[in-house]
């Protein structure tokens, strides 16, 4: 087996930047997830995983624009396999391949093309991804991570870790690739050095979908998670959502997730996904790693153009296969301070006869199958795998170990809790610009100088952090005040988690911060504090107060050191319907500010709802950040095509009853079919349509 650093050429779409706006509070949790009669209680323990952003900023930097494109990789080989690991991209497993069977196990994407499904927007899709910490594509999906080739009393390994701000965890992956071996094996250990909280672990990994792709399991029960409806506990292969045999993706006709749901006990479980020709991927993991998922975006010309637009065409068409630690990702798994939660895992591809998958009801092809896995990787193999790697986890990476460096923010963390030992290494010489204000605020007690109309170089809302901001805030100024008010009204989502952040009152804490913001747009009137006010009043509920002090940002230079600002404006004026106040602002905008995809649609919005026939932007224009779940072109198709409707009619749109309205809508939608490049719905269902905007 040999391990050893080498490069990809591929086009790509790299992300370049980040918006500087601090995104505050969860934007998910508490009581958005409900289940039906009969869901089983002991499948609601921990239901409510929540995701917030901060301190991490939202990566809405990119384009649809690719060029070729050299990225460092590192690669695992034997005999039989081939893994090519993505440092640059949260160490993605971008490529197994299987020189037993000479091909490609993985859906392993031929382009790097960001789009809007993570935590902090940008994700690439293929391969196989580890997400940790909070709800949804890991913070880390296009980020560096530290990458060490380690070694071990049989050979050497490769080991990927980070720092997670935001529960202020830590997690390690351990990949093994014995020679000889027909599985790669990762070791998986998550530390937990601070307080009580929750923590998240779903490994997610696409392999391509022919069509005629079965998914297998351990287990035949499912949560079933559908497009807003409640949860439901059904066994497959056939579910109240939709028809047919859903062990086969391909018949779904809309976009959704179900969940394995194994006896209480296991010590391991499976899955697997079979093509037509025989083809399988499987995989095995340890406890608690024993959920597994299938994730389908449907058979429908939606959910082909989100394959096309994160790939390049057919391409990359795909199906995901998780594991995760708790029962769905709407569960969150309990993190006891000073506890650490660790597991194996191996990946592998066979062929197997086709007859003994297809043509078969789902519990003799589960069978068989499960059969055949035995063969590969027994349970008993599988354990005492894990018993060996959790020995090599416990070996202390070196400074010269290391191959790929990730952020500053581990080694910060480290010098503000020295009492934190973990065989991982954070270089002093990884601190950079984002991490100089903490370090002198923790040395000196100071914030650098800070000019009000640039941008601040990072943000900082732990709790940790929290006691020397207030120490310290009447010598620091308004950039002091700006930063205490961020920690202070992220407080409430900081200091707790589900389920006891639904009965905490932050309302002190909101008071605080309000006080501390006004106090650093009095000592120099910048862009940043007022934004945050008019945030928070909004958040209130008081939207005429937070247009105003959004104007009044626009009053100042600032407000045009970055299109976060007209973007997040916009987008609060349209919903408010001040179409009009959105057009009006548009206009005045520089054209680089213009041309930012969001600035741009929600002008286009505008523009629709005040019917107007000069449309910025357009339909034909390619969108590149469009969030998962979102309609907001289709919507506007439609509408834009009901007012042509009701043009052709002599009939005013605006001043027509609810009902006629509504039924030029539903003609727009039968008549007017949208482009393919514009129609991202995820669901065609007319008893189940999407908000309209």
């Amino acid at each position: 087996m040999s391990v050893y650093i080498d490069k990809m050429t591929l086009p790509a779409a790299l992300p370049e930047g980040t918006d500087p706006l601090p995104r505050f509070r969860r934007t998910t949790g508490f009581g958005l997830f409900k289940t039906k009669k009969d869901f089983p209680k002991e499948c609601e323990t921990d239901l409510g995983a929540a995701t917030r952003t901060l301190p991490y900023r939202v990566q809405d930097r990119y384009g649809r624009s690719r060029k070729m494109t050299e990225i460092k990789t590192v690669v695992l080989e034997n005999e039989r396999l081939k893994a090519t690991f993505v440092p640059s991209f949260g160490g993605k497993l971008w490529s197994l391949y299987d020189k037993d069977n000479d091909r490609e196990v993985l859906m392993s994407n031929p382009v790097v093309q960001p789009c809007n499904l993570a935590i902090r927007n940008a994700w690439t899709s293929g391969g196989i991804e580890w997400n940790f910490g909070s709800l949804g594509h890991t913070y880390f999906t296009c980020d560096d991570v530290f990458a060490a080739v380690m070694d071990g009393p049989e050979g050497r390994f490769l080991r990927i870790y980070e720092f997670e701000r935001a529960k202020e965890c830590f997690f390690q992956v351990d990949f093994h690739l014995p020679d000889g071996s027909r599985q790669l094996f990762c070791h998986v250990k998550l530390y937990n050095p601070g307080p009580d909280t929750t923590t998240y672990w779903w490994t997610n990994v696409a392999i391509p979908q022919d069509g005629g792709t079965r998914v297998l399991s351990s287990s035949e029960n499912v949560i079933v998670v559908c497009g807003g409806e409640d949860l439901s506990y059904e066994r497959l292969p056939h579910l109240s959502v939709m028809d047919g045999d859903m062990s086969y993706p391909h018949n779904a006709s809309r976009s959704f997730d179900y969940f394995f749901q194994p006896e209480d006990g296991v010590k391991t479980t499976w899955e697997g996904g079979v093509n037509r020709e025989g083809f399988a991927f499987y995989d095995r993991s340890t406890a608690p790693l024993v959920y597994h998922k299938m994730f389908c975006w449907g058979n429908h010309r939606g959910g082909d153009r989100w394959q096309e637009f994160l790939s390049d065409g057919r391409r990359g068409d795909y199906v995901e296969l998780q594991a995760g630690i708790a029962r769905s990702q709407l569960h969150d798994k309990p993190f006891p301070s000073g506890s650490v939660i660790e597991w194996t895992q191996c990946f592998g591809g066979t062929y197997v006869d086709p007859g003994m998958v297809h043509g078969l009801t789902l519990h003799e092809a589960n069978e068989r199958f499960a059969l055949h896995v035995g063969e590969l990787i027994s349970e008993s193999g599988l354990l005492s795998a894990d018993k060996k790697y959790r020995e090599y986890a416990k070996l202390v990476t070196k400074k010269e170990d290391l191959v790929n460096r990730g952020a500053g923010w581990g080694a910060l963390h480290l010098r503000l809790c020295p009492d934190i030992k973990l065989p991982l290494c954070f270089p002093e010489d990884t601190l950079g610009t984002e991490q100089e204000a903490w370090i002198s605020l923790l040395e000196t007690g100071r914030l650098p100088a800070a000019d009000p109309d640039s941008i601040p170089p990072s943000w900082m809302t732990s709790e940790k952090w929290l006691p020397l901001l207030e120490k310290n805030a009447d010598k620091n100024g308004f950039i002091g005040y700006l930063h205490l008010g961020n920690a202070l009204y992220e407080y409430w989502d900081n200091a707790h988690t589900v389920p006891t952040a639904k009965d905490f009152d932050g309302s002190e804490y909101e008071k605080r911060a309000e006080e501390a913001w006004l106090c650093s747009d009095r000592l120099a009137p910048n862009v940043w504090a007022r934004r945050n006010l008019a945030v928070l009043y909004r958040q209130r509920g008081d939207k005429a107060k937070s247009r105003r002090f959004y104007d009044s940002v626009f009053s100042l230079d600032g407000a045009y050191c970055d299109p976060c600002f007209a973007a997040e404006y916009m987008g609060m004026l349209c919903a408010d319907g001040k179409y009009e106040k959105v057009m009006e602002l548009y206009g005045r905008l520089p054209d680089d500010i213009k041309r930012f995809d969001r600035v741009t649609l929600h002008a286009l919005r505008a523009a629709v709802k005040l019917g107007y026939e000069d449309l910025p932007g357009g339909f034909e224009r390619e969108y590149a950040d469009i969030r998962e779940g979102e309609t907001s072109l289709t919507d506007l198709w439609f509408e834009y095509n009901a007012r042509k409707l009701a043009r052709k009619s002599g009939v005013d749109y605006d001043a027509c009853a609810d009902g006629e309205r509504n039924a030029l809508y539903e003609r727009a939608e039968t008549e007017c079919p949208p482009p393919h490049e514009i129609d991202f719905r995820m669901s065609y269902d007319k008893t189940q349509k999407y908000r309209r905007t």
